[in-house]
C-alpha cells in the first residue's frame, strides 16, 4: 500500500540531492475532468455541449453546474474568448451546424451579466462579481440596447460562432450583449482549482510539503496510497507537536478504512 508514498519520498530526497542549492517547485500535468479537454493556449478545461444544443443563459449555467459544478466560461485575458472560439469551431464545426437549431447568428454563452443599480451598466462574471474588462467587447458593445427599462440586453455572448472574426475590417472579436432568452451555445469551464475537489496531487497542493512531483508527470495517485500518505504525514505532523495519542491514531486508523461493496442480488 505503500509503495507510490515510498516512491515520492525517495524522488522527492533525489530531487533535493541534484538540485541541492535550488529552490524546486511541485510541477504536474493537470487532468481534466471526464469529457474536458484542454485548448492550446487557455489554461482551464472546457467542454462543448453539444447534447444540449443552442440555449438560453439561465439553461447555460444550470447545464454547466451539473458539469461537476461547472461554470459557463470566463477568461483570463483579452483575447482567450477568440482562441477558445477557434478551437471548437475547428473541432466541432460539422455538429454545430448540423444541429436542428442552428443559425448562423449563434455564438456561445459566457459567464458574463450586466450588474444592475450603477448608471454606468457594467458587466460583471456572474460567479465572482468581477467587473468584465471593456477590451473584451466588440467595437462599439455593448450597446446598451434597451427593449425595455435596462433590462432586455442583459447577458454577454462571443456571437456568432461560425465567424472567426466578426469584422474583419479592425479584427473585432465579438463579444457582445444579449437578451439572456436569446439562444447560444454553452461551453463549460472547469479551472484548475477542480483538483482541490478531487483530493489531486495537484502543484498548489504539494507546495511545501517537501514532495517534488516530476515535471511532465501525473498528478492523482490512487485513493490507498493517497490515503496512506495524507494519514502518515498527519501522525508525523500530530507526533512533532507533541501529541503522541492522537499521532497513534492515525498512525493506525490507515487500517479500519473499508472498501465500498456491492450487495449482491438476492433472488426470492
Amino acid at each position: 500500500m505503500k509503495s507510490t508514498f515510498s516512491k515520492l519520498i525517495i524522488f522527492a530526497f533525489l530531487q533535493i540531492y541534484v538540485r541541492a542549492g535550488q529552490v524546486a517547485t511541485p510541477s504536474c500535468v493537470e487532468e481534466c475532468p471526464h469529457g474536458f479537454e484542454r485548448v492550446a493556449g487557455l489554461s482551464h478545461c472546457y467542454k462543448l455541449l453539444l447534447a444540449l444544443g443552442p440555449v438560453s443563459h439561465d439553461k447555460a449555467v444550470v447545464a454547466c453546474g451539473y458539469e461537476g459544478g461547472a461554470t459557463l466560461v470566463t477568461f483570463d485575458a483579452v483575447g482567450d474568448q477568440q482562441t477558445l472560439r477557434n478551437h471548437m469551431w475547428s473541432h466541432y464545426e460539422s455538429a454545430i451546424t448540423k444541429d436542428p437549431a442552428h443559425l448562423a447568428g449563434l455564438g456561445f454563452w459566457t459567464g458574463y451579466a450586466r450588474q444592475y443599480g450603477d448608471s454606468t451598466n457594467p458587466f460583471v462574471n456572474i460567479y465572482s462579481g468581477e467587473t468584465l474588462d471593456s477590451g473584451f467587447f466588440s467595437r462599439g458593445q455593448p450597446d446598451n440596447l434597451m427593449l425595455g427599462m435596462w433590462g432586455e440586453e442583459t447577458c454577454v455572448a462571443r456571437k456568432k460562432f461560425n465567424k472567426d472574426v466578426v469584422k474583419r475590417a479592425n479584427s473585432d472579436i465579438g463579444m457582445d450583449d444579449y437578451n439572456c432568452a436569446y439562444p447560444h451555445w454553452a461551453i463549460c469551464m472547469h479551472r484548475d482549482v477542480y483538483a482541490l475537489n478531487m483530493q489531486a496531487y495537484n502543484s498548489v497542493l504539494m507546495a511545501g510539503t517537501g514532495v517534488s512531483l516530476p515535471v511532465g508527470g501525473g498528478c492523482k495517485v490512487d485513493w490507498v496510497d493517497q490515503n496512506v500518505y495524507v494519514l502518515d504525514m498527519i501522525s508525523a505532523k500530530r507526533e512533532a507537536s507533541g501529541y503522541s495519542d492522537q499521532a497513534q491514531q492515525f498512525a493506525g486508523i490507515v487500517n479500519e478504512i473499508r472498501s465500498p461493496t456491492c450487495p449482491s442480488l438476492k433472488l426470492s
